[in-house]
């Protein structure tokens, strides 16, 4: 929900400065006419357009700063969405198809905000829209990335519009037809981008793990690829490339050109597509009613928007990304972490093979997020593969001290190291109690060889040896049909030290 509020607090800027380009528009009028201010009717214009102006501005300004008066102005804003294109439909009938969009928008803005407005949680703020140090990116474009990406593709529409009708080319009438080839301009461009990367990353040496796009999402989970409709992504046509190096010392060269060969496929292809466009006749096929230079003029402004260092969530433009890469600071390290962990799920490296050093320099400059948190949690998981019990502990202690500062949404999946590390390192029986309620209110959907291996740590913690043992075995079975890497041998470990302390346990009692 939090999602659909955001992405309908710019659709509320955008109505807030065409209302106000409105609104100035006719009150020059009525400067330079000054008879115009005996007529009640045009004085009503521009009093009705700084109206609208006022609530739009109002909605977007309160739901994008998180405001408590965010609901009740979202509510307004969508009213008004809703009863501007009824007040003209009611005069003119024959109009209602021109306006079901803005009364779908409406209605879809008055679920949104009727539900309970809950204020943003401190911890989201930080890492869902504040920069981190190092990071490359500034707060005043991570907090103005929506409405700057609406206004790109504004402009780029715009262009193609003024060229088709300037060239005579052939049109695509009608709505649906409009919308829809729009989407899948998009879906196509986004399609190109994600190949990009992982043509690149495939003929450098790396390995494909995931491919997303919007909300079609195939991933590799313990090994098998496994494909994934998220309706929660329909709105975002966003992608996501995970290709890991094959080795531990792969080259950052390598990984920086993987990089850069997303937004470069969408610059080449957006060029050809206008080269032809500019060149092909006005009523040649090739043109497909503008088809073909509305895919060049948003693969072009689309990859120049992608190159521009900016943060949304807990993810990085392909531009903050190759400034990080470049930086050879704090980020660099991160990366090459991040690069060392992928690698472990498709080569013999084992967690105790992870730079610590690299870890810990990164972790003194990452304070907050989860990117933070993750570094707490290789650092944990490094320590716990090499033995060292206490220095495990204090790793696990700094990320849930992240975790209560600016990072608590992260899944439910990942509330399984906290459980495990808190009941078999720090024998907290309370706090292993504690995360288990936190996951289950997070509603997990993956039972894996992590789930029962905390499961069983908990109830073993706990003092329930049967409950106890049925889930390690559960564990254990599901650790065995891993496929042989360093990650899943540290699964397998880690199900072999619960096995000991278990059966200590049984024969103590």
């Amino acid at each position: 929900m939090h999602q659909l509020r955001k992405y309908l607090c710019w659709g509320f800027a955008i109505a807030a400065l065409v209302f106000f380009q409105s609104a100035a528009s006719s009150i020059l009028v009525m400067v330079h006419r000054h008879h115009a201010f005996r007529s009640f009717r045009t004085l009503l214009v521009p009093v009705m357009f700084s109206a609208l102006t006022a609530v739009y501005g109002s909605a977007w300004w309160t739901v994008w700063k998180g405001k408590r008066s965010a609901r009740g102005w979202g509510i307004s804003a969508s009213l008004t969405t809703i009863l501007l294109p009824v007040s003209i439909i009611y005069f003119r009938p024959s109009t209602w198809t021109h306006f079901w969009l803005l009364l779908a928008i409406g209605i879809v803005g008055l679920a949104a905000f009727s539900r309970r407005y809950e204020e943003i949680h401190s911890a989201t703020r930080v890492h869902g829209s504040d920069r981190i140090p190092g990071d490359g990116t500034s707060n005043l474009l991570n907090r103005s990335v929506g409405f700057i990406a609406t206004v790109v593709v504004l402009a780029a529409l715009i262009f193609v519009g003024r060229w088709i009708r300037a060239r005579g080319v052939s049109e695509i009438h009608g709505f649906w037809h409009e919308t829809i080839t729009f989407v899948l301009v998009l879906l196509v461009i986004t399609i190109l981008h994600e190949l990009g990367h992982t043509v690149t990353g495939l003929a450098l040496g790396m390995r494909l793990r995931a491919f997303v796009v919007g909300p079609f999402q195939w991933r590799v989970r313990g090994g098998k690829w496994n494909f994934q409709f998220k309706l929660t992504d329909i709105l975002s046509w966003g992608g996501a490339t995970g290709v890991v190096p094959a080795t531990a010392d792969f080259p950052r060269s390598r990984y920086l050109v993987m990089t850069a060969a997303g937004p470069l496929v969408n610059l080449l292809t957006g060029i050809i597509a206008l080269m032809i466009a500019f060149a092909a006749e006005a009523n040649s096929s090739v043109q497909g009613g503008g088809r073909l230079a509305l895919f060049g003029a948003l693969s072009v402004t689309l990859c120049a928007f992608n190159l521009l260092p900016f943060k949304t969530g807990d993810n990085y433009s392909d531009g903050a990304n190759i400034y990080q890469l470049l930086s050879r600071g704090p980020w660099s390290d991160f990366h090459a972490v991040v690069a060392v962990v992928g690698s472990s799920l498709v080569t013999p490296l084992r967690p105790r093979n992870y730079d610590i050093g690299a870890i810990l320099r990164a972790a003194q400059c990452i304070r907050d997020g989860r990117q933070a948190l993750l570094l707490r949690l290789y650092a944990y998981i490094h320590f716990l593969d090499e033995g060292m019990d206490f220095e495990a502990g204090q790793a696990l202690m700094d990320a849930e001290s992240i975790y209560h500062k600016s990072a608590a949404d992260i899944p439910a999946e990942l509330h399984t190291e906290f459980v495990f590390g808190n009941a078999y390192v720090r024998r907290d029986a309370a706090a292993a109690r504690e995360w288990w309620t936190r996951m289950e209110a997070k509603k997990p959907t993956r039972f894996n060889e992590d789930y029962w291996r905390a499961r069983s740590a908990l109830h073993w913690i706990e003092g329930d040896l049967r409950e106890a043992n049925e889930a390690w075995e559960k564990c254990k079975v599901l650790a065995h049909e891993l496929p042989e890497a360093g990650a899943y041998e540290f699964d397998r470990y880690c199900c072999l030290l619960l096995r000991r302390v278990l059966d200590e346990a049984s024969v103590t009692r």
